[in-house]
């Protein structure tokens, strides 16, 4: 019960100063690490389709990474710091505030069940990030740029099997790594 306890196990909410402020920070972090990705995306044959496969990949580690860390509000606040700058560059920011709203929720209730040591804890909390949070995207890209449903469809699909993929992979390794330093009690 102690080591569950230690590695906040059955927590969602983390209300201390440090985390609420670490969240704060990391948001902007995450904003800044998204606004390089989608201009390296843009520069790359998948990018000039509108499919941001590197973006993706880093908003959903951070989304994942950034709640496992600072529990919630903590990762909402990171998640939504990052939605809401997003009115600066893309029409769909409405579609990646509830995106990054929903994926945030999704990693904490994982979180709150396992203790995320083991691969298949980190791939269920990001099949809910890249599942849920793409599919609210495509949704966007239908509603707000209307692209054609079978468009969004494929690019989806796509994006799904990139970022769960690789976001699952960062995310295990660096929180393993985060966890083994003891910087996050």
């Amino acid at each position: 019960m102690e080591k569950e306890q230690a590695l906040g196990r059955n927590q969602i909410f983390k209300t201390d100063t440090k985390s609420l402020i670490g969240s704060v920070v990391m948001g902007i972090v995450f904003v800044l690490a998204c606004q390089i990705t989608g201009q390296i995306d843009n520069l790359l044959p998948w990018g000039k389709v509108g499919m941001y496969l590197i973006n993706g990949t880093v908003w959903a580690f951070f989304t994942g990474l950034l709640t496992l860390l600072y529990k919630q509000p903590g990762g909402l606040i990171a998640a939504e710091v990052e939605a809401v700058v997003s009115v600066l560059y893309s029409p769909l920011w409405i579609a990646f505030i509830f995106a990054n709203g929903v994926a945030s929720i999704w990693v904490s209730l994982i979180a709150s069940k396992y203790d995320m040591t083991k691969w298949s804890h980190h791939i269920l909390a990001q099949a809910g990030v890249c599942i849920l949070g793409n599919i609210i995207v495509a949704v966007g890209l239908v509603l707000i740029l209307g692209v054609p449903v079978n468009v969004a469809i494929y690019e989806t699909l796509i994006l799904i099997a990139v970022n769960w993929t690789f976001a699952t992979i960062a995310t295990k390794f660096a929180y393993d790594a985060i966890m083994k330093s003891g910087l996050i009690k």
